[in-house]
């Protein structure tokens, strides 16, 4: 067999390897729109050069027939891909989305990192329904001391309210506090590109910008709303301003 043939078959192998990090990736740890707002595009991007480009391009260079020390080299460089991919992975999978927080007309698309980064721990969050990302919102108290007692403890302590664990309820459309604090929609289409990336949405899904709540949705590498349909509360998609 010569330098291709062996390029080939370690290049075949990668790609199984790659079609399940793929899914894990894009169905279960990024899904629907936080594959582009939080990183899992980039994400897949360093499988992507682990997995095609290091592993099967080291062996197409120094695959030789007959080479003295082959087996060696080639258990190598398979190691060496393993555990960069290994790596890799690890990285994705840590930097995934495990919650999205509501609270006071946003929602923050909370990392463990961002837990830990705040000096909270990584919630368990298996009480709360649905799959991966769990949807919660922050329950702010209602009573203006109480309200100002909260929010004073959380600047006091330095954390953000998104990393309230303890006043954490399932995220539901109907509550009080998500429908009387949507963003103008007038206010968007103000914004840089904000009219243009509003008509191609509504293009794309339909009714005008009344039709639909909107929220400002902190993530890591998009800025803009997520709509929702006024009458129903199904969430619609996203609207990226930072992509015009």
């Amino acid at each position: 067999m010569n330098r291709f043939g062996a390029f080939g078959i370690h290049l075949a192998l990668s790609l199984v390897i790659f079609l399940f990090l793929a899914y894990l990736v894009v169905y279960q740890w990024y899904p629907d729109f936080f594959f582009e707002t939080d990183g899992g595009w980039r994400g897949l991007r360093i499988i992507i050069f682990v997995d095609f480009v290091l592993g099967p391009v080291l062996t197409l260079v120094v695959y030789k027939a007959g080479k003295p020390g082959l087996r060696t080299d080639l258990s190598m460089i398979g190691a060496f891909q393993i555990a960069c991919l290994i790596a890799g992975t690890w990285v994705v999978y840590s930097e995934r989305p495990i919650s999205v927080v509501y609270n006071d007309g946003r929602f923050s698309v909370m990392s463990a990192q961002d837990y830990e980064d705040s000096g909270d721990q990584i919630p368990d969050l298996s009480r709360f329904p649905g799959d991966a990302p769990k949807w919660v919102m922050v329950e702010v108290p209602t009573g203006l001391q109480e309200e100002a007692d909260f929010r004073g403890s959380m600047m006091k302590e330095g954390r953000l309210i998104s990393t309230a664990v303890e006043h954490y309820k399932p995220f539901t459309f109907e509550h009080d506090q998500v429908r009387g604090n949507p963003m103008d929609p007038s206010l968007i289409i103000e914004k840089d590109s904000g009219k243009a990336v509003m008509q191609q949405w509504l293009s794309e899904h339909g009714g005008t910008p009344d039709d639909y709540l909107f929220y400002n949705i902190a993530s890591r590498f998009v800025y803009g709303y997520l709509a929702f349909e006024k009458e129903t509360g199904k969430l619609r998609g996203l609207l990226n301003l930072s992509s015009a």
